[in-house]
């Protein structure tokens, strides 16, 4: 969903009647959660893979569900800090996945993990 804010930024935009810089400054928030990855490489630590992959999946779920809600008007406008951290949320679920798969990968395939990591985030 990072990946097509573009197709779904307008519609963000138009019903919550945000500005651009407003809508900017939601961008950064969901670059920001994308990006930072430290909580899932932590739990990674202490949890199987499959539970750091179930916790993005429900992050991913919150997340996404609130600014749908939102969009839709099936709950109150929610305050601008709380639509940045839905997105934050939302797209930091992505960082869960990647790395529950990234280190499974590697674990699994130790003499090519080179080319499972070119094959996984290329």
């Amino acid at each position: 969903a990072t990946y097509i804010f573009g197709l779904y930024s307008g519609v963000i935009k138009s019903e919550l009647e945000y500005n651009q810089e407003t809508l900017n400054t939601l961008s950064f928030f969901k670059d920001v959660g994308a990006n930072v990855g430290i909580i899932s490489g932590l739990l990674n630590e202490v949890t199987p893979p499959s539970c750091v992959v179930a916790v993005g999946a429900g992050m991913n779920v919150f997340g996404y569900l609130m600014i749908w809600l939102a969009v839709t008007h099936r709950i109150a406008p929610p305050s601008l800090w709380q639509m940045y951290l839905y997105i934050c949320i939302g797209a930091n679920s992505q960082t869960f996945s990647n790395t529950g798969v990234m280190v499974t990968s590697v674990k699994n395939f130790p003499q090519s993990r080179g080319v499972v990591i070119g094959l996984l985030k290329g």
